[in-house]
């Protein structure tokens, strides 16, 4: 009979086991299984037979239901991830209402969708500048999905283990959605919006100091409030990693950044490094930088 007991011990407690491991996959609090299952071993060790089971069987339903919603969930994920993949199509195609629509219900179905999120705020904002009037744009929910987008990110972070290499990548996805956000906040066109801005900017190079399109948003946010020498500072950190890894520009493209930098020198009074930059520009093919060249000449 001892031997027996044991036995049956033995299984229910494996049964117990499997119970714990889906607290980690199920949003269904899982500590009344485990209490259920706990209370029935020690029934069964006190030859409770009936009332061991009553408590083993309403444990079974339990996790039932959890493995239920676990496969709901991971099919509602699945799902979501489809439609997302076919929303990114059709903005490759340029039909940018039909892929606002499945990102919507990518969406519904995972709010934890991180693409989608990133892919309805990139969609969105080129749907709210093809409104003439500025004053007439909504940026506020474009800076909602990305302010979600931020936090879903936190949370990986924070889980993964420090120094990881996932912790890394993690951290630079944050980057670029710090970027996009702080891109769509200079829209407003207002101080305080290009002070957050520069702090959103300021958090992305922090975590991932190799990202040029941090510093040269940046740049942008620090001319729009006068801060000229910090501006020309974060142009070059861009020129610098961008020549360093070898970023694909076209002439054209370097022209006109190599003019953006003559002016900011230009906004300190360095006539030297103005002209020097600007004479980049100009034999890019950048015939504007002419003008600034003249004014500048030693």
């Amino acid at each position: 009979m001892k031997k027996s007991l044991i036995h049956k011990r033995t299984i229910f407690s494996l049964f117990l086991f499997l119970a714990f491991q889906f607290s980690g996959f199920a949003q269904l609090d899982t500590a009344n299984v485990r209490k259920l299952m706990e209370e029935g071993i020690q029934r069964l060790e006190n030859n409770e037979i009936r009332e061991a089971i009553i408590l083993f069987d309403q444990g079974r339903e339990m996790l039932h239901k959890i493995a239920v919603e676990i496969d709901e969930r991971n099919q509602h994920v699945i799902r979501s991830n489809q439609l997302t993949r076919d929303a990114e199509r059709l903005i490759r195609d340029g039909n940018l209402e039909g892929a606002l629509d499945l990102l919507n219900e990518a969406l519904e179905l995972n709010s934890q969708n991180i693409e989608a999120l990133k892919f309805r705020g990139s969609v969105r904002l080129t749907l709210e500048q093809k409104i003439q009037r500025p004053r007439d744009r909504d940026y506020i929910g474009l800076i909602n999905d990305y302010t979600n987008a931020i936090r879903i990110t936190d949370r990986k972070i924070n889980s993964a283990p420090r120094n990881s290499q996932e912790r890394k990548e993690y951290e630079k996805e944050k980057a670029k959605i710090l970027i996009n956000r702080a891109y769509v906040k200079m829209q407003t066109n207002r101080r305080a919006a290009f002070m957050s801005a520069i702090e959103d900017y300021s958090d992305a190079v922090r975590l991932d100091d190799q990202n040029w399109d941090g510093f040269l948003g940046r740049a942008v946010a620090y001319n729009r409030i006068r801060e000229y020498r910090r501006e020309v500072n974060d142009y070059l950190r861009a020129i610098d990693l961008m020549q360093r890894y070898d970023y694909h520009l076209s002439d054209a493209d370097w022209g006109n950044l190599y003019l953006t930098v003559a002016e900011a020198y230009a906004n300190l009074r360095d006539r030297r490094n103005a002209f020097e930059y600007a004479t980049r520009s100009f034999n890019l093919g950048n015939h504007e930088a002419e003008r600034l060249m003249n004014r500048n000449r030693p």
